[in-house]
């Protein structure tokens, strides 16, 4: 990732306005035959087991044992695939119509590009056009992409992306086995305890906003709607994070977790709502034949409900 030392127009939140945040999975890409957790780890698998075999363990420890813990070398190899962009016209429609709301901030754990592609098609044609970083680094992050991000041009203006869990770009950011979440995790911990005195929460008494060094202040402090990302138990740094906003003195926001009702997944709702976060099935049953495609629609069509609502309240 070449250095961006541009001057970047500073991201900022409103003490008058929580943040509206979108944090997309890849559940939308599934339903076209987008890249799933198994096929990648299909393609790492350097072992004699199968994938079937490691199911039972947690997603970052299967990716260490079938890459025989060169989940790095892996990705390396497997860049110039994970780079290719081919959006579904369904796909692109939903995200358009998804992205179109009034959302300040998207999180993404995706390593690939649906998104940047269904709104500027060429992007992968000039990444670096659209890279950005906040204040706390003097350069886009070649390690955990806690400070950099994507400017998205939007009708309204334009939406810092980050990806989260790191970009195919750069293989070095994604976090995929269990030691570099692990190094995220304590990456987190460090910029929420440690953030400088003068710019932590509670915000600022008398001043109308403050800068967002980091899109864990978006996911600390904003309203989060979580649409396409199942919040597996094994990702620890998201669960760290939703008791770490339950726990945050400073105003903040809540977490609405967006999916199907499905009857194995009434523990991990029930966790969930023990952090403070809130479910929302929209009456749809998990789907037969895997088919989301009317769940996701409805869910767009509720958070376009939701956040208009809030647009006119404020």
């Amino acid at each position: 990732m070449a250095d961006q030392r541009q001057s970047n127009l500073p991201l900022t939140i409103s003490v008058h306005r929580r943040p509206k945040v979108l944090l997309l999975g890849n559940g939308m890409n599934r339903v076209y035959g987008g890249a799933s957790w198994t096929g990648l780890l299909e393609k790492i698998n350097r072992t004699e087991f199968t994938t079937e075999q490691v199911k039972g363990m947690p997603f970052p420890m299967q990716a260490v044992l079938l890459s025989r813990d060169q989940v790095d070398v892996s990705l390396q190899d497997l860049q110039r695939e994970l780079t290719q962009c081919q959006v579904h016209p369904w796909l692109a429609g939903q995200l358009k119509r998804l992205l179109a709301l009034p959302f300040d901030c998207i999180l993404t754990p995706n390593f690939t590009y649906e998104v940047e592609c269904a709104l500027v098609p060429d992007f992968l044609d000039h990444p670096q056009r659209y890279l950005r970083h906040t204040a706390a680094v003097p350069r886009a992050e070649k390690g955990f992409m806690l400070h950099t991000y994507y400017e998205l041009p939007m009708e309204r203006g334009k939406v810092p992306l980050f990806h989260i869990h790191g970009e195919a770009r750069v293989p070095n950011t994604v976090i995929l086995g269990h030691y570099y979440y692990g190094n995220l995790l304590f990456c987190c911990d460090e910029y929420l305890t440690h953030r400088a005195p003068e710019q932590r929460y509670p915000i600022w008494q008398g001043r109308e906003e403050f800068p967002a060094l980091s899109w864990l202040d978006y996911f600390i402090l904003g309203d989060v709607y979580s649409l396409g990302f199942g919040f597996d138990t094994s990702e620890m740094d998201l669960w760290w994070l939703l008791c770490r906003k339950k726990r945050e003195l400073a105003p903040h926001g809540d977490l609405w977790f967006f999916e199907p009702d499905r009857k194995s997944a009434e523990t991990k709702h029930a966790l969930l709502e023990a952090y403070h976060a809130r479910c929302v099935s929209l009456g749809v049953a998990e789907p037969t034949g895997a088919d989301y495609r009317d769940f996701y629609e409805r869910a767009v069509e509720e958070l376009s409900r939701r956040l208009g609502e809030n647009t006119k309240r404020e």
